[in-house]
């Protein structure tokens, strides 16, 4: 493939991803969309501090603050001293945050059950394939 097909495919990758997203995540009840990314995104990266959150979500360190106090009211993600700069602490995952994100990512996966079950027995091989491809290409480090 040519350097233009590839970077077509990844448009196409990150268009189609990100409406599949939106669409399974609508049906979630659980837990506020922006919640549902700082969870996956602790659950993704481990403990980190504010200030890298919110530069993986784009949005300023301030917003990261209000949201990451938010989560950590509900008991969903706690906060600890950095043992490399005591001025600087480490946001985490509690169980019941862990807990909260697999209820969500369950309710979206049903949603998209629905969806799924429409389609032929070899579409859903081709995209059981294409998950694997996915998490390979999620390992890869950039050259």
């Amino acid at each position: 493939m040519s350097e233009t097909d590839l970077t077509q495919l990844g448009v196409d990758m990150v268009v189609a991803s990100a409406r599949l997203t939106r669409m399974a995540s609508r049906d979630v009840s659980a837990l506020p969309h922006a919640a549902m990314r700082l969870l996956g995104r602790l659950d993704e990266l481990g403990p980190t501090r504010i200030s890298e959150l919110a530069k993986a979500d784009r949005c300023s360190q301030p917003t990261m603050s209000n949201l990451v106090q938010r989560q950590e009211e509900q008991g969903w993600v706690r906060r600890e001293a950095d043992p490399a700069d005591s001025r600087a602490s480490l946001i985490s995952l509690t169980d019941a945050g862990y807990a909260e994100l697999q209820s969500a990512r369950h309710q979206a996966g049903a949603a998209l059950a629905t969806r799924l079950g429409q389609l032929p027995a070899a579409d859903l091989s081709t995209l059981e394939a294409a998950v694997t491809v996915i998490r390979k290409l999620l390992e890869v480090t950039p050259r």
